[in-house]
Formats: C-alpha cells, structure tokens, sequence
C-alpha cells in the first residue's frame, strides 16, 4: 500500500567513501572463495526523507540467489544523509541485495534484485526508500488472491480465480470505482524494453482493469469487511466436463467428470464478464458485473484485457478512481493511455498502446511469481510491495493470504514476504454466504 508520504526524486552526485566493510560472516567470505570488491552506491529515494542517524547500524544483506550463502554489511553511521558509496566483497555471482530498519514509525528499506556480481570495482546504485505503513487514513487492501487456479483430476482450469478486497478501517468505505489492475510487465521475465519509460516515470503498465461500478455511494462495505470479486461467479464445483478416453482399437468415448476441487463462487459480490474476450465466459445473472477498462487486441498491435496468470507472473494492485460510471473510465483511459514503440520478433517496430496507473494512485499490491524462477523484474513500486509470494506451480490450488482475521484485522507493512502467506485451503463464497 503507498501511503504517498514521499513522493518520487532522482538524487545525483554521489560522494565516493571508500569504506571497506568486511562481511560478517566467516563461513562466506572464507580462503577458499575469491572475493571482488564492488561499490554498493547509496542514495536516498526523497530527498531528505533519510538521515544519517536513521542508517546507523543498519545492515545490508547480499544473498546469492543460486548457492543461498549470504554475505552482510552494516552501513556506517556517517553516511550523508542516505547517500555514499561502500565497497564491499562478495563472489562472482547472482545477487538479492536488501536492506530493513523502522525508525519512529518509519520504513527504511532497500530491495534489489537479481544483481550479476562480476567484476572488479563493479557499481551497484540502489536506493534508499523511506514510507509509512499502517497509516490510519489507507483504505482497501487484498486479503486474498487466487490467481493459482485448481487442478482437478489432471485437468486445469482457470475460471475459478476471485480475489478478495478488505476494509482494514473503522469507517465505512463506499466501493464505488474501486479498481483492480495487473502489471503488464512480467514479474519471471527480463524487463521489457518500455520498462524504464513507464516505471521510471511512476506509471504501472497493465493490459487491463476490473472496476466496481457506482455512482460513488451504491456498494458500502463496512468496517472489517470485504468484497468478493470472482473471474466466474458460478459452483465451479458441480461444472461438468467431459474428456475422450480413446482405447486400443481407437474408439472414442467421451466420459464426463465434475472439477472436484474447485470452489463455488455463485455467491461472489461482482463478476468479471467479458464474452469478446473470452469466448466461453459464463455470465450468472445473479451477480453483478465489473466494468473493464483496456485497449483494444487490434490497436496499435498491442492486446488489452484483464489477466491473471496461474503462476503469478501479473501483479495485482488495488488504486481508486472518483466513481465507477462509464464516463469515469473513459475519461481515465484517455488520460493514461499513450503509444510505445517497441521492437517485434523480427527487429520492426511496432507501435503499441500502453495503458498506465500512476504509482501514487496505488492502494495496495502482491508482488507475485513462482518457483524456481523468483522475481526477476520487479513490477510493483517497492512502495507498494517490497516483498513477494511464489507459488510452486500452474494451478496447484495455492491461495496467497494476508496473515491476521476479519475480525482482528491484516498484517499490512507493505512487505507481502511478512504480511502474507501461502496456503493449500481457500474460502468457498456459495450463494448466501453472507447470511
């Protein structure tokens, strides 16, 4: 979630220190390994949101991503207002380089990821990124996410994905344009090559976004309580399909089964519906539906449309528009819609259109991935999430959740590593479920 306390700078001109800090742990930094001196270059990401005394005895930790030997480095107290350079020692390798201290109520972190160590007198420039979390004012978070999709006799599927979306306050919050956006950028994947013009600039890309409908004060949803939004609103669990079970002599008999392990989303609060998109989509009557905003497949040779990926490659993140009526959206989409020129298989250029949610809009998001790939481009702001959740595989039932209750309220530190969890087991939203 960011709390928009700080809002985004460049800070050049870094002063060279020359401090040589040995790592701390002997095991790693023993004769047998042959250690390059790099320069960890440090600056803060707000000018003067960081100060000297707040990096004192802060430690910043190399982990190798292959091996998993971690090498530790605590900051000088010296340090110019979040700004130096350090030289420090580790291998030739991969690198997570991260870095965590609260001071007053105040986050100070650094998350760089997949850094190749592999040189000598290397620079490395991370930033140095100050925020508040659990501020009082915050509204709507996710309590869970279930992109992962069930597996059920073999057979995978996809409709049965929903997410849910909490109140954490104790005011009544009006759902009303609530928004729902997944990164465009693939969280396994290098970064694209419109990365930097987008993310640099404090814009998210996405190929598509979900959005409560309302005039502003039609869905009120009460203190500790959450909205369900199912990608199909139906008992997914009494859908039949049917397989072709084909014998020696080749004959086909087509035998029909039920998803056994999927759940019933007949009672969800809204519904994604989209038939152009998705030619077999099912619409329950019962449910509203979410409105969508996303360019069209054939313009600009780009492809638009709300997606989330069983392996978590897409990031969710929660922002809020005024309302949810359909001029709203349109005004929105022609705001934050621009060309990019990008490069197709063959080396053409191809224009494509980009649709982008400014990063101070940004409510809530999960950074998310799978295994063994990890995070390899980050596409949520370390504002909104500096941390992650992987699951282990396509449609394997897994359901990222926020740690903590309805009742008692979720962990929220804007750290997803912390605040939530992986788990087996999810919620059935069956018709009535409510009552």
């Amino acid at each position: 979630m960011n709390k928009n306390f700080f809002k985004t700078a460049s800070i050049a001109g870094l002063a060279a220190m020359g401090l040589l800090l040995n790592a701390c742990d002997d095991e790693n930094n023993g004769d047998e390994v042959a250690l390059l001196k790099s320069y960890l270059n440090v600056s803060a990401d707000v000018e003067g949101s960081v100060e000297a005394s707040d990096l004192a005895g802060a430690t910043v930790t190399f982990t190798n991503t292959r091996s998993k030997d971690v090498y530790t480095f605590k900051l000088p107290a010296n340090l110019n207002d979040g700004e130096g350079s350090v030289l420090v020692q580790v291998p030739v390798g991969i690198y997570d380089i991260s870095m965590e201290k609260t001071v007053d109520g105040k986050t100070i972190f650094i998350r760089k990821q997949n850094v190749t160590v592999k040189s000598e007198n290397q620079q490395i420039d991370a930033k140095i990124i100050a925020t508040v979390a659990n501020s009082s004012d915050y509204q709507f978070i996710f309590s869970e996410v279930f992109f992962n999709g069930e597996r059920n006799a073999g057979r995978m599927m996809h409709p049965d994905q929903y997410m849910v979306l909490y109140n954490p306050t104790d005011k009544v919050l009006y759902a009303d344009g609530l928004a729902v956006g997944c990164t465009m950028q693939n969280s396994n994947g290098e970064k694209k090559s419109w990365f930097d013009q987008y993310y640099g600039q404090g814009n998210v890309p996405v190929h598509g976004i979900i959005v409560i409908p309302g005039s502003g004060y039609e869905h009120p949803v009460k203190p500790h309580d959450k909205i369900v939004i199912a990608f199909t609103a139906i008992n997914h669990h009494e859908t039949e399909g049917k397989y072709a079970d084909v014998n020696e002599k080749g004959d086909t008999t087509w035998v029909s089964f039920k998803y056994e392990n999927a759940v019933d989303l007949s009672g969800a609060d809204f519904e994604i519906y989209d038939p152009q998109l998705y030619t077999s989509d099912v619409d329950n009557p019962e449910v509203p539906n979410v409105r969508e905003i996303y360019p069209a497949e054939s313009d600009l040779g780009g492809f638009g449309g709300f997606y989330q990926h069983p392996r978590g490659f897409n990031c969710p993140f929660i922002f809020k528009l005024e309302n949810g009526e359909q001029s709203t959206l349109d005004a929105f989409f022609k705001e934050h819609s621009s060309v990019a020129n990008v490069k197709d298989e063959d080396g053409n250029n191809v224009e494509i259109q980009m649709l982008s949610v400014p990063e101070k809009m940004i409510l809530d998001g999960i950074t998310t991935g799978h295994i063994p790939s990890g995070i390899v481009t980050n596409p949520l702001p370390l504002t909104v999430d500096r941390g992650e959740q992987l699951v282990k595989g396509c449609h394997s039932g897994l359901l990222v959740r926020r740690k903590g209750s309805d009742e008692k309220g979720y962990a929220d530190t804007n750290n997803s590593s912390e605040d939530c969890e992986i788990v087996e087991e999810h919620h059935a939203f069956p018709s009535g479920w409510r009552h």
